[in-house]
């Protein structure tokens, strides 16, 4: 990322104020996320907790899908289950807004439909109805309704919008023969076992091979792998490029070629009813999944909550040290157990253990989302997920693609005063260079209204009147949005996360597998709560692992 570049492309302003004659200047804000308070952890001053401590049988620090994942699998075992959260929602980046004409996603914006092998997602699933039994093949059979309706997906190329991410009408015989070659590929690599037997890429993760010549490709970058395989043609590269920017905020040459391939061999869910679509989606995207933990595990949480130290004790419980942010006071909570869900740069300064130290070094893409709150369709021709080719973010997703009912859009407005044709529309950009610090430190200076600026100068080319049907536009800034794999990630011992700091204290995050996939946040919360279980003396089953 060129600090330069970014600023420059921003820095006007003038397409905020450039609507018709009589239009309001367009409103909005940034929203977050809570970097000022995060930012006391490197050095800030911190009040000391006093008074009686509080009391809880497990804490779990952070509200994102593995801490929620935690209390969901520690639920039922009649436990006071307490989560600490810094933001002023829960979620994490699967966070989701209510205060729209629909709900919408403040990040995370789908699930694709997971594999047999992640039993404990699909068990959550199964408690929401989306899956709604089993095949004769063993797959589950989900709810059609929650597969995304078509128009799926849809590419602004040369001028024109094209069904799909590969506008076949448009594009050069080199081209089209080059992408008929990566896709040929990915059936290949998709169906492709290790020498040990397992399939060369899984989700979870750790169902992966082992297999030496497979793991040699976490030593180079995509883009390296591109380049050894003979793919050169612009529009495959800039295929490779929106994948690798879409799941892991990184350019293809900031990207593991072990990883960028696992983006397309990973998912295995061949199901009949999937032959339209295999995503998963809601108008406030993984927001539904959220609200489906908290509603099963039904733990205290506590928003605005700063951890800032978390000690185990000889006498076998934990200390948490938390600030109420909005309060400024310091408190200290009491617990048989702790689950530290939250990522390694984090655990490394609020847990004093030796265990902190070993964990891994990750990088952190940083990420900018806006919802764009419009009056009218901008288009007749929409679609749940809209991508510009050759644009500087990844494009915007619809809100109101997947209602099937207009009363269940209703939010804070009768159904009579709502006009059908507003929606919301939720952009997405990536900032994949190798400069993540120059990227977060830009994003985290810029005012709102450069921010509103470069989203509508980005999506002109296909909306060039957009400012008039937008009367909102709020942004969230991700500056440690998800772990980057970068080459090298597995690590020397591959799929082994660590887990366990203490008898007492567990780990939690997508940075212990280096990829931020549901499943894996998922199975990182619920691998805790197991662990967490068996240490305690706390009586949960069986693993759902």
């Amino acid at each position: 990322m060129n600090r330069r570049g970014f600023l420059s492309s921003v820095a006007a302003g003038w397409v905020v104020h450039a609507a018709s004659p009589g239009r309001a200047p367009l409103a909005g804000e940034i929203v977050g996320a809570a970097h000022g308070a995060g930012h006391l952890l490197r050095g800030g001053p911190l009040p000391t907790a006093s008074g009686p401590a509080e009391r809880a049988d497990v804490v779990i620090v952070g509200g994102g899908v593995s801490g929620l994942s935690a209390a969901w699998r520690l639920a039922g075992a009649g436990l006071d289950l307490r989560v600490l959260e810094l933001e002023p929602r829960p979620g994490g980046t699967s966070a989701w807004g209510d205060d729209g004409v629909v709900p919408y996603p403040w990040g995370a914006h789908y699930l694709a439909a997971p594999n047999v092998e992640a039993r404990a997602t699909l068990r959550l699933l199964e408690q929401m109805g989306v899956v709604t039994g089993w095949d004769a093949a063993g797959r589950p059979v989900f709810d059609p309704r929650r597969l995304c309706h078509a128009p799926g997906e849809r590419l602004f190329y040369e001028g024109a919008w094209h069904t799909g991410l590969a506008p076949v009408d448009a594009l050069s015989s080199e081209a089209l023969d080059e992408l008929e070659r990566f896709h040929a590929l990915e059936e290949e690599l998709t169906e492709l076992t290790g020498s040990d037997g397992r399939p060369a890429f899984q989700i979870p993760l750790d169902r992966s091979s082992r297999d030496p010549e497979l793991l040699r490709l976490d030593r180079m970058s995509m883009a390296a792998w591109l380049d050894r395989e003979g793919y050169r043609t612009p529009f495959v590269r800039w295929y490779v490029r929106y994948a690798m920017l879409d799941d892991f905020g990184g350019e293809p040459e900031e990207i593991s070629a072990w990883a960028g391939l696992h983006y397309f061999a990973g998912r295995k869910a061949r199901a009949p009813e999937l032959a339209g679509s295999r995503y998963l989606v809601w108008p406030e995207g993984n927001g539904r999944l959220v609200k489906a933990l908290i509603e099963r595990a039904a733990p205290r949480v506590s928003l605005g909550a700063l951890v800032t130290s978390v000690r185990p004790q000889p006498s076998g419980r934990v200390e948490i040290d938390y600030v109420d942010v909005q309060r400024g006071e310091a408190r200290r909570v009491e617990a048989r157990a702790a689950i530290l869900a939250a990522p390694a740069f984090v655990v490394r300064r609020i847990f004093a253990g030796s265990a902190a130290g070993e964990l891994p070094e990750r990088v952190a893409s940083a990420w900018l989302v806006a919802n764009l709150h419009v009056e009218r369709p901008i288009d007749p021709n929409h679609a749940w997920d809209s991508v510009l080719y050759g644009a500087e973010g990844l494009g915007y997703v619809d809100a109101r693609h997947q209602l099937t009912d207009l009363a269940a859009a209703t939010t804070q407005r009768s159904r009579l005063e709502m006009p059908v044709q507003r929606t919301v529309l939720t952009y997405y950009r990536a900032f994949g260079g190798p400069d993540v610090a120059a990227a977060r430190a830009a994003l985290l200076r810029a005012p709102w209204a450069s921010l509103a600026d470069g989203v509508l100068r980005d999506l002109a080319p296909a909306h060039p009147h957009l400012r008039d049907d937008v009367e909102r536009m709020d942004v969230m800034i991700w500056g440690h949005a998800m772990p980057r794999p970068r080459p090298g990630f597995l690590g020397p011992r591959p799929f082994e996360p660590r887990c366990a700091l203490s008898e007492r204290v567990a780990w939690a995050h997508v940075d212990q597998p280096g990829m931020a996939l549901f499943e894996e946040a998922h199975a990182c919360g619920v691998r805790a709560a197991e662990t967490i279980a068996a240490s305690a003396g706390i009586a949960i089953g069986e693993s759902w692992l």
